[in-house]
């Protein structure tokens, strides 16, 4: 997500009912694309490796 994204599904922004609805369906989309994305992560090999460590881990 983008850093207004975040603001804006954590309820920080002021914004409007509507767009806060509106940028959580956008978020929504996108988890469709993650396997598609892990997919090539996986074939570079690093990439899913440093994923794994950021999620699973932390990142710390």
């Amino acid at each position: 997500m983008t850093e207004r994204e975040r603001e804006i599904v954590a309820g920080d922004a002021d914004v409007s009912d509507s767009y806060r609805y509106q940028t959580i369906s956008r978020v929504r989309k996108r988890f469709d694309q993650l396997d598609d994305d892990l997919d090539a992560l996986e074939a570079h090999g690093d990439l899913i490796d440093e994923l794994r460590e950021v999620v699973c881990d932390g990142g710390d």
